[in-house]
């Protein structure tokens, strides 16, 4: 049966009542099937969750889900033997109201406009998170499974 060892960040480690966390599975776990499974299990880890739910956008805004340097997206595979850390954003992580949060994002041209999915607010969000781990001399490279550090 696999199983994959999570470490868990504050504020998560306050709100599933551990730092670390070996979880067992049949099948397939993507990550979307791991939030599901945590909030069902902490009921801290599900009151603190964005009020969107688990989309990928408003998730992007609590977490970054690392696994050997690439971070994941809900719909990614979770290995048999992974170590995975679930870690607060570096560019932040207050939750603000969806009108604050629009007002700050821009589009890929510069003018003033919402993003409308996860997929145009990537490339972005990973070349912020880029500069700022290149500055800490560790570079982050793009692979076709995602961003690598």
């Amino acid at each position: 049966m696999p199983q994959a060892t999570f470490w868990f960040a504050s504020p998560f480690k306050e709100w599933v009542g551990q730092r670390t966390l070996t979880l067992s599975w049949t099948g397939t776990l993507t990550l979307r099937d791991l939030w599901e499974r945590l909030v069902a299990e902490y009921p801290k880890l599900r009151a603190n969750l964005p009020r969107e739910g688990l989309q990928e956008e408003a998730m992007s805004h609590l977490t970054a889900v690392i696994v050997e340097g690439d971070i994941l997206t809900l719909d990614a595979a979770i290995k048999d033997g992974a170590k995975v850390d679930i870690l607060t954003p570096l560019s932040g992580g207050n939750r603000r109201d969806d009108s604050d949060r629009d007002s700050r994002q821009r589009d890929p041209t510069g003018t003033d406009s919402a993003r409308g999915s996860l997929l145009s607010a990537l490339p972005s969000r990973l070349s912020t998170l880029g500069a700022r781990l290149s500055a800490l001399g560790f570079p982050l490279r793009l692979s076709a499974r995602g961003s690598r550090l």
